[in-house]
């Protein structure tokens, strides 16, 4: 996203806001200051993903596009935009919690027993927003950067039928399809309490004496559906039905780890990665990946080997681990236009926010973000776009001044 400078930089030009851009993109001309809003654009490549209400978007495929994107006050509405090409930068990020040191106070630390990491690709003075509440336009290792999920409302209906899928697809089991109704007929046998406290979800429970021997057996929930739901994944669900279909898997399939947090299992490679990418519009953040070595059970060898995601609820930040030039061609850069939160969040669940080293440097409250300026102050837009023509930026500026009778006191 461009910034634009305004009417109360007219013959003031305090160039603060010079020192402090770091794509030098902000020109004096006769009155004002311009900022070359081709240049002063830095953001992420083309193939980098974020969080959409529509599911998770490349940048490229969402070009030009009104989408709603993740923020800390929820799904707002954006506009994706192409901007010039720019070198980019290989960003390699590991979780990291709020842990206390042995003074009694808290750090934030990336000590676990994952080594997972996510890549972004970033131009290399992309704006930052850190877990400290400073804001960076040169990202180094060893900073913080805040986590972002969705929370999702978990009282619904569409967040009872997430728990039911997530519960059949985890440990349940199909039995048959109604001929009348055309429905696929599943069973859940509830064992323990991590199941069974969803036993008033299921619309029928029945009690099989061959099961009720077993301590914990808490009764057979039945579920119908147009689909067989051990088969299939909710790709096009909501956040409701995504975050109840996560805790359904993770009630029958998971085991409770450090505080917030969950280890989930599963021989179906596909279904985790799948899960990895859609887990914060459920409230989760995938904090590591991994696969067992042993294949060896009971009845002999399993086919695939076991592989199993780390999902936390607890407050998540990412560690800055390296930042590397890529060593190619520039590329077109892209970025989520956000009006008024000039936030949003990258799949991962890693937050972000748009470029603008300049807007708190300037002395006189003249640079606003192109979303965001006021609209009295509209025609400076033309004035930005104008560049780097000096002859037509001039002539604007007079003319606006003499038409609205500007005169800017001088800076003391």
């Amino acid at each position: 996203m461009t910034y634009i400078i305004a009417e109360p930089c007219i013959d003031i030009k305090d160039r603060s806001c010079v020192d402090v851009c770091p794509v030098d993109c902000i020109h004096e001309f006769e009155r004002i200051l311009i900022i070359d809003p081709e240049e002063c654009i830095d953001c992420f490549a083309g193939e980098e993903q974020l969080l959409t209400r529509q599911g998770i978007r490349t940048f490229a495929e969402l070009e030009n596009q009104p989408v709603r994107v993740l923020t800390d006050s929820g799904f707002k509405p954006a506009l994706v935009k192409r901007f010039r090409r720019k070198p980019l930068v290989k960003i390699e990020l590991a979780p990291a919690f709020e842990e206390r040191d042995r003074y009694g106070g808290w750090r934030l630390t990336t000590r676990n027993i994952s080594r997972f990491r996510r890549s972004i690709w970033a131009t290399p003075t992309h704006g930052w927003l850190l877990a400290d509440g400073e804001k960076t336009s040169s990202l180094e290792p060893g900073q913080f950067v805040p986590a972002m999920r969705a929370v999702p409302k978990r009282d619904g209906e569409s967040y009872r039928l997430g728990v039911l899928h997530g519960l059949v697809f985890g440990d349940g089991s199909w039995n048959r399809v109604e001929v009348r109704s055309g429905d696929h007929v599943h069973y859940v046998a509830l064992f323990g309490e991590r199941v069974a406290r969803f036993r008033d979800f299921f619309d029928q429970l029945n009690f099989w004496s061959s099961f009720d021997v077993y301590l914990g057996y808490a009764g057979t929930g039945v579920v119908r559906a147009g689909v067989n739901l051990k088969r299939s994944l909710p790709e096009t669900a909501d956040a409701e039905y995504l975050a109840g279909f996560a805790d359904g898997w993770l009630a029958a399939d998971g085991d409770p780890v450090r505080a917030g947090s969950w280890r989930l299992r599963s021989t179906d490679h596909e279904a985790l990665e799948w899960l990895e990418a859609v887990a914060p519009y459920a409230g989760y953040i995938v904090i590591g990946s991994g696969e067992e070595s042993n294949r060896e059970t009971n009845f002999g060898v399993r086919s695939r080997p076991i592989r199993w995601l780390y999902l936390a609820t607890r407050e998540t930040y990412w560690r800055v681990m390296s930042v590397e030039a890529k060593e190619a061609d520039e590329e077109d850069t892209f970025c989520a236009v956000v009006p008024e939160i000039h936030s949003f969040t990258l799949a991962g669940g890693v937050y972000t926010r748009n470029c603008g080293a300049c807007e708190p440097e300037c002395p006189v409250e003249a640079i606003f973000p192109e979303d965001a300026l006021p609209e009295k102050w509209e025609p400076f837009v033309k004035m930005n776009y104008a560049y780097p023509d000096p002859d037509a930026i001039n002539k604007l500026v007079d003319d606006y001044a003499t038409e609205h009778n500007v005169q800017n006191p001088p800076l003391e």
